[in-house]
């Protein structure tokens, strides 16, 4: 039995299982509790991240203090990819081919370039770096963008599959 063969009838079981047992609905859940988590604290710190300024009183603390935020984030995301990989597997002739699955996939790549780029300000701000201002709020205005336009393309998506 050749590779191809195997990871193909890996997945044609795996698109059975996900389509005929209450598995999709447990993997759809694990997905949204990603996106509640991962998006929604990062929503909330975003918009705490905007009040921010030089003339904020204890600007630093408030800062590490948003700085934590990062591990719910990356915990939220890691659990929206992992349960968006076997969605896409069980599906994978649809996800393929699809313009839009793609779309929110570069999106979700911009999300994730815009989060380096968000941490790099974090650390030029905690140095006295008064460039990394800008950075900061622009990348916190980028990522409630993103996070919302990212969600409407996975609603989009779930409607046309």
């Amino acid at each position: 039995m050749t590779a191809s063969t195997a990871v193909s009838q890996l997945l044609a079981r795996w698109a059975h299982l996900y389509g005929h047992t209450p598995v999709s609905a447990t993997v759809t859940y694990l997905h949204l509790v990603g996106i509640l988590v991962g998006g929604g604290v990062a929503v909330a710190a975003d918009r705490a991240s905007l009040r921010l300024s030089p003339a904020t009183p204890d600007w630093s603390q408030e800062l590490a203090r948003l700085a934590g935020v990062h591990r719910w984030v990356v915990a939220g995301l890691a659990l929206i990819f992992a349960s968006g990989l076997l969605m896409m597997f069980a599906e994978l002739h649809s996800f393929a081919t699809s313009v839009l699955f793609w779309t929110k996939m570069g999106l979700i790549a911009l999300l994730l370039g815009n989060g380096y780029i968000r941490m790099r300000a974090e650390t030029a701000l905690r140095q006295g770096l008064a460039a990394g201002w800008g950075r900061f709020r622009r990348t916190s205005v980028a990522s409630l963008v993103l996070w919302f336009v990212i969600l409407l393309a996975g609603t989009l998506l779930h409607s046309t599959t």
